[in-house]
């Protein structure tokens, strides 16, 4: 993954700060006079330093023109990101592959990639749109059809004025595209390297209970509070009326508020019911 950021890094500062431009136009003027005007312009596009001479059509005298704008910053600061990306990027890979035991030394090495990781997605996402509005901007100022309205003799209907060549902006617009896709790229990077330094497993997680357990520990709840009599919530242990074969009847328990008491018939030869438990609250 650090080879592939590395290759988009170098395509990205690449493509920008190798950048040419070039602008040619003909004038003609109305006494079939006429002048070739070029313009050339690159990286870091101050523009405002760019001029170019043009015929007035109003005999030999000819005019100085500048063209407008500072987009220098911008530029600089998307290839700047890009060479430090390249750079680390090459370190990364280094230290992978030659110094693992001393990068996992005490978790140092994760933990500083992961930091560096979410600094450079950060870096790329703040410069791809920087350079983004401002390749916008070094468009409007470079179009062909501005810099004929700062032609004096275009401005003449009895002059002609064709564009030769205009400026080719694939290059910069692949800029921008790989400056985005170096942001996912490193985005996409952060949660490998999270997991590179181990705290995700540092966090506690207690295991839920499955239904079999629930119901094996309130069988053991419910034994336990059977087997303890007295205080809170008491049991009573009470034994069920044993039948009276010679009368034709039974007997019901009685109820006392005291101790649990067992209570049976006098008399019963060898029946006897089952055992009743009672919560009383």
């Amino acid at each position: 993954l650090c080879l592939i950021c590395s290759l988009f890094a170098v395509l990205a500062f690449a493509t920008c700060g190798g950048y040419s431009g070039q602008i040619m136009v003909k004038v003609e003027c109305f006494d079939k006079t006429q002048n070739n005007i070029s313009i050339s312009f690159n990286y870091p596009f101050r523009l405002q330093e760019v001029h170019f001479s043009a015929l007035l059509c109003e005999g030999p005298r000819k005019e100085t023109l500048f063209l407008e704008g500072d987009y220098a910053s911008s530029a600089q600061f998307f290839v700047t990101v890009s060479v430090l990306a390249f750079l680390y990027s090459l370190l990364a890979t280094i230290v992978y592959f030659f110094y693992q035991n001393k990068y996992r030394e005490k978790n140092r090495g994760p933990v500083v990639d992961f930091l560096v990781t979410l600094v450079f997605s950060s870096l790329w996402l703040v410069s791809s749109i920087s350079w983004a509005k401002t390749l916008s901007g070094v468009k409007t100022v470079t179009d062909v059809h501005q810099i004929l309205l700062l032609l004096s003799a275009c401005r003449a209907q009895e002059n002609l004025c064709e564009v030769l060549q205009e400026p080719i902006w694939t290059n910069l617009n692949m800029s921008v595209a790989f400056g985005f896709l170096n942001f996912f790229l490193w985005a996409g990077n952060i949660w490998f390297a999270y997991k590179e330094t181990g705290l995700h497993k540092s966090i506690k997680r207690y295991p839920s209970r499955t239904p079999s357990e629930k119901r094996g520990s309130f069988r053991q709840y419910s034994q336990t509070s059977f087997d303890q009599s007295g205080a809170g919530f008491g049991q009573r242990l009470y034994n069920q009326g044993s039948f009276d074969l010679s009368s034709g009847g039974f007997s019901l328990p009685q109820t006392n508020l005291g101790q649990a008491i067992l209570y049976q018939q006098v008399g019963s030869p060898t029946s006897r019911g089952p055992l009743i438990f009672v919560n009383e609250m």
